[in-house]
């Protein structure tokens, strides 16, 4: 059982990496086709702008029912004809959910694009409904994804995530070189193929995991063609349990998401309507530079530490001692925070030349970058604390921390925006997730009494001075290269960054990790034979 848990997880770890790697890849070559910097600033403004919604809607729409699914249908594997209902009743719900989804993005396009920082209206609309049969088709995917997890086959499940993402990457960069190198087309045309290769990803995932169900004899062809109100009709109860399953995790998942759309909604009507100091277009430039470039490095390091938690999560659901969940809790928190400092630390050394490879030289942009890994940092908590209080049980819990700390980001945006601009973004984001993570930390010491930070404090002094004497060494070696190297030019930014990272690495590699690695060897066994608690707990 713990060996097919483990072999899930890596296979869903390593494809939601290598996903990520891929969207971040990409913007390099999809920028030098596009042109000059202000073409670039353009196109990027046009795809922010219609992809957040997107990415808002896909959250409130499909984020959670996988696993709603997946635990209803583990339930009843055993009776055939149960998960065939089952699955046919979720096709059901899901298409209704796509379809509604994509109607309201619709509706709502002009409105997003009038109060979203754009300086052309017109183009952001259809950029926005660019993205509509997207939502017809993604949650579709997800609910078959949902099988396969509740099947125990997630090789499937991983590599149709990772095929998503690889046309989707292919068809923006051969749309791009079509419209824009080939034909000198506008960039409007190529931020709209761009948006609309997610349906493309969608589409060959759906008919590659079709073609392997089919092959295991999972599902039938039929289940997807038939009409939704014919399948609902008898089945509310299955469907009604999906969703009250889901709904606590689309809430909780979409935070992130939510905080992001609050900062494209209210920079325009703050700095532009309301206070007067920029123009449209200065706006936009200014959204694109201070949140939406840097956001699309971060989410990396968001991802990992995301993988590396929910490594561990499993163990807490056969916890039922206190002692033996402070150490679960405890293990989470040890394997999250050694890979989320360190990387955090490299991402603030570099932030110069990283901005540089992927979106070309501009100084003014490194103290958003700074304040964009603090702010990831505060998601990363976030993320790993609302994990554990969610694998607990404490779904209303973190739906009200959740809703107290949106309205906190959103109270905190309008001084510190119009106090500081792009900056003040980053610092409402930082200020709200602190909040829910500290507050969701300290309910759960106090709800099981115990202190999970206390009982690895003695570790965590270890990495923390490992961290620091490698951040030391990497700003002095970056120092020295940046005195001797161009740092405008791309791939002299990337060879800095390149021997930047290999130091850093060897460094922390040698001073922290080892260890580490131990533990987690231990954890990711499952290795609970030593109840001996160690001598750092304070009782």
């Amino acid at each position: 059982m713990k060996k097919n848990l483990l072999s899930g997880t890596f296979w869903l770890s390593s494809a939601s990496i290598l996903c990520k790697v891929l969207g971040i890849v990409y913007l390099i070559p999809w920028l030098m086709m596009m042109g000059s910097q202000k073409s670039g600033l353009e196109a990027q403004a046009l795809y922010n702008v219609a992809y957040l919604p997107y990415a808002l809607f896909l959250t409130l729409g499909t984020a959670g029912f996988p696993s709603g699914i997946a635990k209803q249908i583990a339930t009843e594997r055993e009776n055939r004809q149960r998960v065939g209902e089952l699955f046919k009743s979720s096709v059901a719900v899901m298409e209704v959910i796509g379809v509604v989804s994509a109607l309201l993005m619709f509706i709502f396009a002009p409105w997003l694009s009038r109060v979203s920082p754009v300086s052309d209206v017109a183009q952001a609309t259809w950029a926005i409904r660019s993205l509509c049969p997207s939502l017809l088709v993604i949650p579709i995917l997800s609910a078959m994804r949902g099988y396969f997890q509740g099947m125990s086959d997630m090789v499937p499940y991983s590599v149709s995530q990772v095929l998503e993402q690889f046309i989707r990457v292919i068809v923006i960069l051969a749309g791009t070189f079509y419209f824009r190198v080939l034909t000198d087309g506008s960039v409007f045309a190529a931020v709209i193929i761009s948006t609309m290769a997610s349906c493309f990803g969608g589409v060959i995932s759906i008919l590659y995991l079709m073609k392997v169900g089919k092959r295991k004899n999972y599902f039938r062809l039929r289940y997807f063609v038939v009409r939704p109100n014919s399948l609902l009709r008898g089945r509310r109860a299955i469907v009604v349990s999906i969703i009250k399953e889901s709904l606590p995790f689309i809430y909780v998942g979409a935070a992130i998401s939510l905080s992001q759309l609050i900062d494209q909604v209210t920079l325009k009507t703050i700095l532009h309507t309301v206070l007067g100091k920029l123009n449209t277009k200065e706006v936009e430039v200014l959204y694109t530079q201070a949140s939406a470039n840097p956001n699309k490095l971060t989410v990396l390091l968001l991802s990992v530490v995301n993988s590396v938690a929910v490594t561990s999560l499993p163990l807490l659901v056969s916890v039922n001692r206190t002692e033996e969940l402070m150490k679960s809790i405890a293990d989470i928190l040890r394997l999250s925070l050694t890979f989320l400092l360190p990387a955090s630390l490299g991402m603030i050394v570099l932030a110069e030349p990283m901005y540089t490879i992927f979106f070309g030289y501009d100084p003014s942009t490194t103290g958003y970058m700074l304040l964009a890994v603090l702010a990831t940092v505060a998601c990363c908590g976030f993320s790993v604390v609302f994990a554990i209080l969610q694998a607990l049980g404490f779904h209303r819990k973190s739906m009200r921390l959740v809703t107290k700390g949106l309205l906190l980001k959103f109270a905190l945006q309008l001084p510190l925006v119009a106090w500081l601009q792009g900056y003040g973004l980053h610092l409402a984001t930082i200020g709200a997730f602190s909040f829910m993570t500290i507050r969701g930390y300290r309910f759960l010491c106090q709800e099981f009494a115990i202190r999970p930070l206390r009982y690895v404090r003695d570790y965590l002094k270890r990495i923390t001075i490992a961290t620091v004497v490698m951040g030391i060494i990497c700003r002095v070696c970056y120092q020295i290269l940046a005195a001797h190297l161009v740092m405008s030019q791309r791939m002299q930014a990337f060879l800095v960054c390149a021997v930047v990272a290999l130091i850093g690495t060897l460094v922390y590699s040698l001073l922290g990790l080892p260890e580490q690695l131990k533990r987690a060897k231990r954890t990711l066994n499952g290795n609970q034979k030593s109840k001996k608690v160690p001598s750092d707990l304070d009782k």
